[in-house]
């Protein structure tokens, strides 16, 4: 055996029992516990690529943001059924507080890893009749961030989304939508034509219901999409897109000077992407 053979199965062997002790190899604390991330929740999203987090906001929080946002997006008429509005982070407070929703951020801990940041986001809003993407997503020369990999008890993603529901969708409704499992498909560019565009709707095409309050996480890599809105009642979520900290989607970045009273954790979680002496997004107490 050569020394570096020698030295890869030594950090082999040492990262898996880090990871029975329930430690992250990567030193960002727990693997679970209270806060983070069950080990049913990453088997759920290692195979699926997606979790629905049951009341990650109060009924409170929902009506405050629901509350601004009736003054702030587009009206929806019978020419205009989607719409979508962008930097919503700065609609005031309780948006704000989303940035680093303390339900949310163990999960970007342990999907993005330690060192994550806030990479865009936006508000979409549909009324019935309503269209929006069609399913889309998976790593490409054209987006390269679209990623997930899984090493020695670690998972990690690239571009995450973190779906806030404002308003409710039953099954049928149509909104979220996604193939479970295709975050590591070797053939996403197969996908039939018909079905991205939803004329038809296979088996392995998944719109799981949601309530108010609840909140979508998933990898970029998975593909997926907004299928046609067919309640009476408006679509209303908000979509805050989060990256690994060496990595940037969109091509514009958070200015926090236009957040008053951001706190020392957000303003590093709304930092342009870096590497060298980049500090921890989320600090031990």
């Amino acid at each position: 055996m050569s020394l570096a053979d020698g030295m890869a199965r030594w950090f082999t062997t040492a990262r898996r029992a880090l990871t029975v002790r329930g430690l992250r190899p990567d030193g960002a604390g727990p693997l679970s516990g209270k806060g983070g991330m069950t080990p049913e929740e990453k088997f759920l999203f290692d195979l699926e690529g997606y979790l629905v987090i049951k009341g990650a906001l109060s009924a409170a929080e929902v009506d405050a943001l629901n509350s601004i946002a009736e003054a702030r997006v587009p009206v929806l008429t019978e020419g205009r059924r989607y719409g979508r509005v962008f930097r919503v982070s700065a609609w005031g407070p309780p948006y704000q507080a989303l940035i680093d929703h303390p339900r949310i951020v163990p999960y970007l801990v342990t999907l993005i890893g330690p060192r994550f940041r806030l990479d865009h986001d936006y508000c979409i809003v549909t009324a019935q009749g309503g269209t929006g993407q069609e399913l889309h997503g998976g790593e490409s020369d054209d987006n390269p961030d679209h990623w997930y990999r899984y090493r020695d008890g670690v998972i990690r993603s690239g571009l995450t989304v973190v779906t806030f529901c404002l308003s409710h969708a039953s099954g049928g409704d149509g909104g979220f939508c996604c193939i479970p499992g295709s975050h590591k498909s070797h053939f996403a560019a197969s996908l039939a034509a018909d079905v991205r565009s939803y004329r038809r709707r296979p088996h392995y095409v998944v719109q799981p219901p949601l309530e108010a309050g609840d909140a979508v996480i998933f990898t970029e890599a998975l593909i997926h999409g907004t299928a046609p809105w067919s309640a009476t009642h408006q679509r209303r979520v908000l979509l805050y897109k989060y990256s690994p900290g060496h990595s940037a989607w969109m091509n514009e970045y958070y200015d926090v000077n236009e957040y008053p009273g951001l706190t020392e954790q957000q303003k590093r979680i709304l930092a342009p992407p870096s590497v060298g002496d980049r500090p921890l997004s989320v600090r031990s107490r």
